[in-house]
């Protein structure tokens, strides 16, 4: 605790040598303690100063900068050792609380994964991911047009609540369900070219969808971007693309990471917890309420999250 100013403790002991109040009157008036008093004027007539006595330093810390450094280490390499975990490659005799103090000293808090294929992490995909940002650079992020799918389906909920302490949070979902497919493309100006089937999407499907409802949309120099899914390489969807004058580019195998529509699918199904909607006609009207909700804000931020390998600064 901060010590009192010399003022406040030359007033005090001013008072007390006037001796018109009591020490307990005199604490209230100067809004202190009784025994800041006492101890105050005993140190004034033993030692003649007012001065606090020198901190006595505290007790000593558990964990030193160097064990701190070493525990910023340990958690760098290994992020998802328990408490216990660290404190044994730490080697430090202390609480279990001790080191969960000394990480939030350190600003690391425990958070959830973000998981992906490990097959990303291969010399070969590697090399693919590094070839398709080379080629990227050549397209203006005007032109390209990420197209992608995802399902939805008629038990959808939002997935957390509160309750006290010691309670479950209840809810309930249908036992069966229906389900839908939202194929959609996305560009720098907005959403594109929606469209919502029942059920999942085939070879055959997605062909129609190229031919009828993406095409239309598309400009000559606009580049296409999609997954390595087996409808995507359907050759009549590929030829609906390259007549309009545009051109498909794959994403690398296994790497969502580099596709911001990824993030507008999360958006959509955020909304589509929060509507409960029990029907498929209920699930459609909500996705296109959400679809008319994305910003060219939104969508800016998610092309220099996930595609900033087409962004030109």
């Amino acid at each position: 605790m901060r010590a009192y100013s010399d003022d406040l403790r030359s007033r005090i002991i001013a008072a007390i040598e006037r001796g018109e109040e009591s020490w307990r009157q005199i604490a209230r008036r100067f809004v202190v303690s009784l025994s800041c008093v006492i101890l105050l004027v005993q140190r004034y007539r033993k030692t003649g100063s007012i001065q606090p006595r020198p901190h006595g330093g505290g007790k000593q810390p558990a964990l030193g900068p160097e064990q701190l450094e070493k525990l910023r280490d340990l958690v760098g390499k290994r992020p998802d050792a328990t408490l216990e975990e660290l404190r044994q490659a730490l080697g430090a005799s202390c609480s279990l609380m001790t080191i969960a103090r000394a990480l939030k000293k350190l600003g690391i808090t425990r958070k959830k994964k973000v998981l992906h294929a490990a097959e990303r992490d291969t010399p070969k995909s590697k090399r693919k991911r590094a070839a398709f940002r080379r080629e990227m650079k050549d397209y203006s992020p005007e032109s390209l047009v990420f197209v992608d799918e995802a399902s939805a389906n008629t038990a959808m909920t939002r997935l957390y609540g509160r309750a006290p302490v010691g309670e479950r949070v209840e809810g309930a979902v249908p036992n069966y369900w229906e389900t839908v497919t939202l194929i959609c493309g996305m560009r720098l100006s907005g959403v594109t070219a929606p469209m919502v089937i029942h059920g999942a999407v085939d070879k055959p499907t997605f062909e129609t969808y190229a031919e009828d409802v993406l095409a239309p949309t598309l400009h000559r120099g606009d580049v296409v971007v999609w997954d390595n899914l087996s409808p995507h390489k359907a050759a009549a969807a590929v030829k609906a693309i390259r007549r309009v004058g545009a051109e498909v580019i794959p994403l690398p195998p296994v790497s969502p990471d580099m596709d911001p529509i990824e993030e507008m699918f999360s958006k959509v199904k955020g909304a589509l917890r929060s509507a409960g909607a029990r029907t498929t006609d209920a699930v459609i009207e909500a996705i296109g309420s959400t679809l008319k909700n994305v910003s060219t804000q939104d969508i800016l931020g998610w092309f220099k999250s996930r595609a900033s390998y087409a962004m030109r600064t």
